[in-house]
C-alpha cells in the first residue's frame, strides 16, 4: 500500500523539479549570468516561501489522522484554513524575496547577476501564491488517497514551461530554432524564466483544485479546526524547511563568490540532486499519510513508518550510484562550458555520498510529520545544519581552500547527523501509542 502511494507522489514530484531543470537547460544557452541570476533567484525565493509550503505540510497530519478517525469534514476545514493562511502570507513572501536581493552586493556578487537574481523574482512573484495553494490542495487530495491529478497537472505543466519559458527566455531565437518566422519577441533571460515559471504554477493549481472541491463534505459540518492549530503545525514546518533550504541558498551565495561559473556548476549539481530527492521526498508525503492513518485509527504507526525510512534510503542508492559512475555526462546536460563542466562533475561525485543520507532524513521526517510531532525536527535541522554543516563549508571552502567542493562536505556533513537524528526520534515516539491532533 505504501509503494502504492508513494509511486505517484514522487513521479509527480520529480516532474515538478523538471520544470526547474528544464529552465536552467534554456538559460544555460542564453548567458552564464542569466543561469546564476536565476539559480539565486529561485533559492531565494524558494527560502522565502518556506513559512507557506510548511503551513501547506503542516495539513499532512491534520487531514490523514481525520480520515483516519472517520471524519472527513474535519480534514476539508483544515484544507480550507490552510488555503487561506497560505494567501494571507503570500504579499509577505514576495515582499521579503525581493528584499533579500538588496543584500546581494554586500556578499560580493557581481552587480549583472543580482541584477538577473531580482529580475526573475519579479517574473515568480505571482506563482508563489500558486505554489503554495498548489502545495496544499495536493496534500488534501493524497490524503484522500487521490495522487493521479497531481501527477497529471504536472505533465501539464511542463509542457506549459517547456514552450513559454522558451519563448519568453529566447524570444524570437526559440522560433528559428524550429524554423518558424520571428514575432518580434524580445529575449527576457532570466525575468522570462521568473514569467514561464508563474505560469506553469498557475495551471499546476487550476487542475488539482477541481479534483479537491469533489472531496468536498456534504454539508461540510460539524468539524471545527482553528487557524492556531493550523499555524502551530505549519509554521514549525516551515522553520524546519527554511533551516534545511536556508543552509542550501547559503551555499549557493556562497558559491557565488567565487565567480559565475562556480556558481553556475553548483547549480547544476544542486538541481540534479534536488531532482533526485523528489523521490524520496514522495516517499516522506506516502509515509506521512500512512502514519497519520494510523494514527487517525488508533493504531500503531512503527512498522509502517520504519518500512516508509527503509523504502527512501534504498530507492536513494540508485542516483548515487549514477551520480558517482556518469558525473561528466550529466553535467554537460546544462553547459557546454568546460570549466563548468569539470567543476559540476566534481561536485556531483559528492552529492552522490549523501544521497542515501537525503532519503533516510527526508523519509523520517515525513513519519514525524505524520504523527505531529514537528517541533523536535526544526530544531535538529537547526542545530545540525547551521551548527555543523554550515561551519564544516566555511572551514572547507574557504580556510582550506577547497571552494566549492569544501562547500558540498560541509552540506553533506550536516545531513548525515540530520539522518541519525529524525530516525532515533521517531523510534523513540512509536514506542507506545501516539494521541490524535
Amino acid at each position: 500500500m505504501l509503494a502504492v502511494l508513494a509511486a505517484p507522489i514522487s513521479l509527480a514530484q520529480v516532474l515538478l523539479i523538471l520544470i526547474h531543470l528544464v529552465d536552467t537547460s534554456i538559460l544555460g544557452r542564453v548567458s552564464v549570468e542569466d543561469l546564476a541570476g536565476a539559480a539565486i533567484g529561485r533559492s531565494i525565493g524558494f527560502a522565502s516561501m518556506c513559512i507557506g509550503m510548511g503551513i501547506a505540510m503542516g495539513l499532512e497530519p491534520l487531514a490523514a489522522q481525520s480520515l483516519g478517525a472517520k471524519n472527513p469534514a474535519r480534514a476539508w476545514r483544515a484544507y480550507v484554513i490552510d488555503l487561506r493562511l497560505g494567501a494571507i502570507v503570500w504579499a509577505p513572501t514576495a515582499a521579503l524575496s525581493l528584499a533579500a536581493t538588496l543584500l546581494l552586493p554586500a556578499l560580493g556578487l557581481e552587480p549583472v547577476i543580482v541584477g538577473r537574481a531580482r529580475a526573475y523574482l519579479i517574473g515568480q512573484a505571482p506563482g508563489m501564491a500558486a505554489t503554495v495553494a498548489f502545495l496544499t490542495t495536493r496534500t488534501f487530495l493524497q490524503a484522500h488517497g487521490i495522487t493521479g491529478p497531481a501527477f497529471a497537472a504536472a505533465c501539464l505543466a511542463n509542457v506549459t514551461n517547456f514552450v513559454f519559458c522558451n519563448l519568453l527566455v529566447r524570444g524570437d531565437d526559440a522560433l528559428r530554432s524550429v524554423h518558424l518566422p520571428g514575432l518580434g519577441l524580445p529575449r527576457l533571460g532570466a525575468f522570462g524564466g521568473g514569467l514561464a515559471s508563474s505560469l506553469a504554477d498557475l495551471v499546476l493549481l487550476a487542475f488539482v483544485a477541481w479534483f479537491a472541491v469533489r472531496q468536498r463534505p456534504r454539508p461540510p459540518t460539524g468539524a471545527q479546526v482553528s487557524m492556531r492549530t493550523v499555524w502551530n503545525l505549519g509554521v514549525p514546518i516551515g522553520f524546519q524547511m527554511l533551516a534545511e533550504i536556508g543552509v542550501f541558498t547559503t551555499a549557493s551565495l556562497l558559491a557565488a563568490k567565487f565567480g559565475a561559473k562556480v556558481a553556475a556548476a553548483h547549480q547544476i549539481a544542486l538541481g540534479l540532486a534536488t531532482f533526485t530527492y523528489m523521490g524520496a521526498l514522495g516517499i516522506s508525503g506516502a509515509t506521512a499519510v500512512r502514519v497519520g492513518l494510523a494514527v487517525g485509527a488508533g493504531q500503531p504507526p512503527r512498522r509502517v513508518g520504519l518500512l516508509g525510512i527503509a523504502m527512501g534510503g534504498a530507492v536513494m542508492t540508485v542516483p548515487a550510484i549514477v551520480f558517482w559512475a556518469i558525473p561528466e555526462q550529466l553535467a554537460s546536460i546544462f553547459t557546454s562550458d568546460p570549466e563548468v563542466l569539470a567543476l559540476g562533475a566534481r561536485l556531483l561525485r559528492i552529492a552522490a555520498l549523501f544521497q542515501l543520507f537525503d532519503g533516510v532524513q527526508a523519509v523520517a521526517g515525513g513519519a514525524l510529520r505524520g504523527a505531529g510531532d514537528v517541533r523536535v525536527a526544526f530544531i535538529v535541522n537547526v542545530v545540525a545544519h547551521w551548527g555543523f554543516g554550515l561551519p564544516t563549508a566555511l572551514i572547507f571552502g574557504f580556510v582550506l581552500g577547497a571552494q566549492a567542493r569544501g562547500i558540498w562536505w560541509g552540506l553533506t556533513a550536516g545531513l548525515v547527523v540530520v539522518s541519525v537524528a529524525l530516525f532515533w526520534r521517531f523510534l523513540r515516539i512509536a514506542r507506545g501509542p501516539i494521541a490524535r491532533l
